[in-house]
């Protein structure tokens, strides 16, 4: 259930520009309401006109404008901070792993020099 306070439609949307105007229930055109992408709380998609929009009103620099705006019956992006964690754990593990095979591998080359031999290295000026 939508809890913003308004509703209105898209009346007119410039996609390549982000914003539009919601044509107001008062059917209006002088009380459409600016609306910009940003003001879009996460959606999956953007919007079209004709659009049922749900939304609250703010003022700016003394304009009115759409904040907190849903698209009815437009589902939100899913909650990716758990694919960014799934993320993050591979990335760290992947670090600590290679950490590990390093400080291995030195220690086993420090004390068994055997594989090593034949093997020598000049460092000339």
């Amino acid at each position: 259930m939508a809890t913003q306070q308004y509703t209105g439609a898209i009346a007119a949307w410039k996609d390549d520009r982000g914003f539009g105007f919601i044509r107001t229930e008062s059917d209006n055109k002088e009380d459409d309401v600016f609306i910009h992408i940003s003001s879009l709380n996460n959606m999956s998609r953007r919007p079209r006109v004709g659009d049922i929009i749900h939304y609250d009103l703010i003022e700016e620099n003394g304009k009115t404008k759409a904040s907190n705006a849903i698209i009815e019956g437009v589902e939100p992006f899913q909650d990716t901070s758990k694919s960014c964690n799934t993320f993050l754990t591979v990335l760290i593990t992947a670090i600590v792993a290679s950490a590990i095979t390093y400080v291995v591998l030195t220690k086993v080359l420090e004390t068994d020099n055997s594989c090593l031999n034949g093997l020598s290295i000049e460092l000339t000026d």
